[in-house]
């Protein structure tokens, strides 16, 4: 296999493994964001106040806004590491090489634009 192709697979472990047991989630935000959005927002550890303007970025397509937005979650998991997909990008390391701030980016808002289809 590829290298692009087990990162592939190595984030569709790692989003999979935070969206199990996510079952918690607010039934109103639910049925305004749909359940694949507000799963995934909530396994990047967006906090839930955030939802509907990130949701609102997603859906006009404005990869800039939600990429401005999510870099700022990126520098707020390199300080203080949390419970969430970001925090497992920033950790992820192969071979002693950890992803760049551009590649997390890219592969976080690739993330929200597929929940929202």
């Amino acid at each position: 296999m590829t290298d692009a192709v087990l990162q592939s697979l190595r984030l569709s472990e790692l989003l999979s493994a935070r969206i199990a047991g996510e079952t918690d989630r607010d039934d109103v935000a639910v049925m305004v964001l749909g359940p694949r959005l507000c799963e995934v927002l909530g396994a990047l550890g967006v906090p839930a106040g955030d939802w509907l303007a990130v949701a609102r970025w997603v859906d006009d397509g404005d990869r800039e806004a939600a990429g401005a937005y999510l870099e700022v979650i990126v520098a707020d998991r390199c300080r203080l590491p949390g419970d969430d997909l970001v925090s497992d990008l920033v950790a992820h390391e192969r071979d002693g090489r950890g992803l760049t701030a551009e590649e997390i980016r890219a592969i976080l808002v690739d993330c929200l634009l597929a929940a929202a289809r």
